[in-house]
């Protein structure tokens, strides 16, 4: 199957991507490229899930989903005065997800580690972007550790093109050099880049070009949900319209869905309707 990105949309993307939170591997090759139906998943056992950016937009979607679903919460942020969240499953705690020794305390003993993170950094380089940092802090974390927590992070929808070269040519309007917006989306891909020549258990969920009930200044359907998706590993995933979406309650459910099956170890996965 081959699906077919509407550019016009494609920019418009980019501002997703600046909230939220290379070539492709041999294993990854190696999937087939048919585009999976998935349906949100029973509790398969409960976990200890700690999520860093619980006080985001996503992120707190994120936490509701893991809850709702008889998961135990730790929620991480700078600033603990943002979560205030009361529930008998949830710990709040402050954290610093570009912090080596932070992140090993705050993760101890944890089953999976959520990461809903993104911010430009200094210079605006792709690699200061916070969540290529996160991605660098989590691999350093957990590389000598035995029984590693499963690393689930949330991408950047252009890298599914995969490498600087095919993201610059697949989008409508440059994103120059040295603006928050080149070292945003590029910190996806450097982000992906880390995890792929990792050794931890990792999986990076991609979001599809449009994230429905969703926009820079928050969330505005948090609630709408088709509790099913279809995934792939190789291709954005579109409608019989061509509409490459997902609402954003189902983009939170995907990633405790991966929490609970595991189904993507040591990839990034796309989805959509």
């Amino acid at each position: 199957m081959t699906t077919t990105v509407n550019k016009n949309y494609l920019y418009v993307s980019l501002f997703v991507l600046f909230t939220l939170s290379g070539a492709c591997t041999q294993q990854e090759e190696q999937v087939a490229a048919s585009i999976a139906p998935v349906v949100a998943s029973p509790n398969n056992g409960v976990k200890s899930i700690v999520i860093y950016g619980a006080s985001g937009k996503i992120g707190g979607l994120i936490v509701q989903q893991a809850l709702e679903r008889g998961h135990s919460v730790v929620g991480v942020s700078r600033d603990l005065s943002r979560l205030t969240l009361k529930h008998e499953r949830f710990r709040a705690m402050q954290g610093d997800v570009t912090d080596v020794e932070s992140v090993r305390s705050v993760t101890a003993g944890a089953d999976v580690v959520a990461v809903s993170v993104a911010g430009s950094g200094a210079g605006n380089l792709p690699g200061n972007a916070v969540h290529a940092r996160a991605a660098v802090v989590m691999v350093e974390a957990f590389s000598d550790m035995a029984n590693a927590p499963h690393v689930i992070q949330l991408g950047g929808a252009t890298t599914m093109f995969d490498t600087m070269e095919a993201m610059e040519e697949g989008l409508s309007n440059p994103a120059k050099e040295g603006t928050p917006m080149h070292g945003m989306l590029f910190g996806h891909l450097v982000a992906l880049n880390v995890y792929r020549s990792s050794t931890i258990p990792w999986t990076i969920v991609t979001p599809p070009m449009t994230i429905l009930g969703w926009t820079p200044d928050g969330i505005i359907d948090g609630s709408t949900t088709l509790d099913s998706y279809r995934t792939s590993t190789t291709e954005f995933v579109s409608d019989q319209d061509g509409k490459n979406e997902i609402y954003v309650l189902d983009l939170a459910k995907a990633v405790v869905d991966e929490a609970e099956n595991a189904a993507f170890i040591g990839q990034r996965f796309t989805l959509g309707y």
